[in-house]
């Protein structure tokens, strides 16, 4: 089999490429390790309003129908984020969200590029890549023009085509607990999630729990770490999954010859709040565009790393850099309070917001 464009992974920035190469003429095929689709859900399940997004992310371009989400994939809207330190500190944003059926969304947004005419193989795993452009699948060989990584963290086409890292990796786990937890997004800072935080995000009948941490703030396992918050608030969980966020910024080179990698494999990460879904979407399209003029121009894929960082890459190393300053205070819960009280709520937002703090840094 030959395609003129492989993408590796069916998650929003994968579907969100396949979409745009899709509409675009190109022969383009998706492959995917999991057998369904959006499942196991792997995160917190929110997602910013296109307003909130415009204030995130200025520079990004008019999103057209990208956010067009349906109904069915909408769980309820919010519009408070409360924001706890250690010893009862807390501070109230107003942040208008909607949480996701994350299963629901994936699928949804797969459809579209399926009836722009995608494909895709799930429960393929790639195993490596030739210098022949040839990838070497759990399913067979595929040949390939351009690749496109959109499979994670891990990504097993960036080890491949050699491109560089993230330098961290934020270990994460979530679960479903059954109960009405209010209309407010909560997150907890400080030893309940050490070098992260933890989340509530209210569902209908439920919410999304969890929490991320970095592992050089502590040596707990992160089960034993969720337990204690699951013991402590009394949540009746159910389908706990793990994961894994980078928390350090975009990589410095996210193309290579004929490849290109997007989202988690990238590190297009909001390192401040953890949110990717709709950096991979934003950056998913414009991967799968950058491939559409390279086929139908002859040219490459440098476009790909130009666009992506001229829309999204000031903001997310403004969170990166506000990151690496919080990783200072997480060490002890004495010295978080104190940098959340000097920052206030208004430097809170800014940090949620992926803005510079105090204007200086």
């Amino acid at each position: 089999m030959k395609v003129d464009v492989l993408v590796v992974g069916a998650g929003p920035a994968g579907s969100c490429a396949v979409r745009e190469l899709a509409e675009g003429g190109v022969d383009v095929l998706a492959i995917d390790r999991r057998t369904e689709i959006g499942y196991p859900v792997e995160c917190g399940e929110f997602l910013p309003t296109e307003d909130e997004l415009k204030r995130i992310l200025p520079a990004s371009e008019e999103y057209g129908d990208l956010f067009s989400i349906d109904k069915d994939s909408v769980e309820r809207s919010t519009s408070i984020i409360e924001l706890h330190g250690p010893r009862g500190l807390r501070y109230d944003m107003e942040f208008d969200g909607i949480t996701l059926d994350r299963r629901r969304f994936d699928k949804n947004l797969w459809h579209q590029a399926e009836r722009a005419g995608a494909k895709v193989m799930l429960g393929t795993e790639l195993l490596g890549l030739s210098d022949r452009h040839i990838a070497k699948t759990s399913s067979g060989e595929i040949g390939y023009r351009f690749i496109i990584g959109a499979d994670g963290p891990l990504s097993r086409v960036r080890k491949s085509v050699r491109l560089p890292e993230p330098k961290y990796l934020s270990q994460a786990i979530t679960a479903q607990a059954k109960g009405d937890y209010g209309g407010n997004v909560r997150m907890y800072f400080g030893g309940v999630a050490p070098g992260g935080y933890a989340w509530i995000i209210p569902k209908r009948g439920m919410a999304n729990v969890g929490l991320g941490v970095q592992k050089r703030f502590t040596d707990e396992p992160i089960s034993q770490t969720m337990r204690r918050f699951i013991d402590e608030f009394k949540f009746a969980t159910e389908e706990t999954t793990y994961g894994q966020v980078p928390v350090s910024g975009p990589v410095k080179k996210t193309v290579a010859g004929n490849a290109l990698i997007v989202g988690d494999a990238a590190g297009q990460v909001m390192a401040t709040n953890g949110g990717g879904i709709p950096i991979a979407m934003i950056c998913g399209r414009i991967a799968g565009r950058s491939a559409v003029a390279a086929i139908k121009g002859g040219g490459g894929l440098e476009g790909y790393e130009k666009e992506w960082r001229r829309q999204v890459a000031k903001p997310l190393g403004n969170a990166a850099r506000t990151k690496a300053m919080a990783d200072l205070f997480f060490g002890s819960d004495g010295r978080l309070k104190f940098a959340m009280k000097m920052l206030g709520r208004r430097g809170l937002e800014r940090a949620i917001l992926c803005k510079r703090l105090f204007y200086l840094f």
